[in-house]
């Protein structure tokens, strides 16, 4: 939208004078540290005619804001937001699939609601929202949080090493047995938890880099490792599981590993 001044004359009025007045006081609230009477007095003179004017300089911009408001709230519903806003994304590398409102960024999903004017990202269950609707904002919004996941590189035999080490703990925290009974499913959510104990842990990896890494598990590695054999777990409900979301935008309610270890092998 071009917010030209020229069209938004009471606005420019109304922030000259808050900053005039922004300005004022910030001088005569220092007066007590400062002792500077003299632009103490200055600028108390410039306060009283600044005060006075505002109630009526706001009703006028007040006008003015609607009529802005109106305005951008036409153009979101535009074909031209929408073809703005899909040019913007695709410029900043986002592969994306779908049609406004609803978009498929694997392994994102967006949602533009105009009904409360706001934007949400939804990673898993992890959501973020944003309320700039600017196409250029907007689409930088996303592609900052896109670009984050997206970067990281994937180690598929790193990866099931981990899952390994925390299947062990969670299966004896689980079983209460000595040894660890392979082949027993243990919470997924527990195996999270487990890799990132510590605080320092959690913020280095946060949940939606596991939840990112398992989908990538899911759909392109191998699931077997030496003697290891790794099984997932589904769930109808989600609040029992994590959610994630494949290349092709499907999803699925994860909950649960079983690592089978061959017979004969050492653990």
């Amino acid at each position: 939208m071009n917010g030209n001044n020229n069209h938004h004359e009471s606005l420019n009025t109304l922030n000259a004078a808050v900053i005039g007045l922004a300005k004022s006081w910030h001088v005569l609230k220092q007066t007590e540290k400062t002792w500077n009477i003299k632009d103490a007095q200055q600028h108390r003179e410039k306060v009283g005619p600044l005060v006075q004017d505002i109630p009526a300089k706001w009703l006028a911009a007040e006008t003015e804001l609607q009529d802005l408001s109106d305005q951008i709230s036409r153009q979101l519903r535009s074909d031209e937001y929408i073809q703005d806003f899909e040019k913007e994304l695709r410029a900043a590398g986002v592969q994306l699939s779908g049609c406004f409102p609803s978009y498929m960024l694997p392994p994102f999903k967006l949602n533009i609601s105009l009904d409360n004017y706001e934007a949400r990202l939804s990673l898993g269950r992890k959501n973020e929202r944003t309320s700039d609707l600017n196409p250029q904002q907007l689409a930088k919004w996303v592609s900052v949080r896109y670009k984050k996941v997206i970067a990281r590189k994937f180690n598929a035999a790193a990866f099931m090493k981990d899952l390994i080490e925390a299947y062990q703990l969670a299966n004896q925290l689980k079983y209460h047995e000595k040894n660890i009974v392979w082949g027993r499913a243990v919470p997924i959510i527990e195996l999270y938890e487990l890799l990132t104990i510590k605080a320092s842990a959690r913020q280095d990896y946060p949940k939606q880099f596991f939840i990112f890494d398992l989908g990538l598990f899911k759909e392109s590695a191998a699931l077997d490792l030496d003697c290891y054999r790794f099984e997932l777990g589904f769930a109808r409900n989600p609040s029992r599981a994590m959610t994630v979301v494949d290349s092709s935008g499907r999803e699925s309610h994860i909950s649960s590993l079983t690592i089978y270890c061959k017979e004969g092998d050492d653990a």
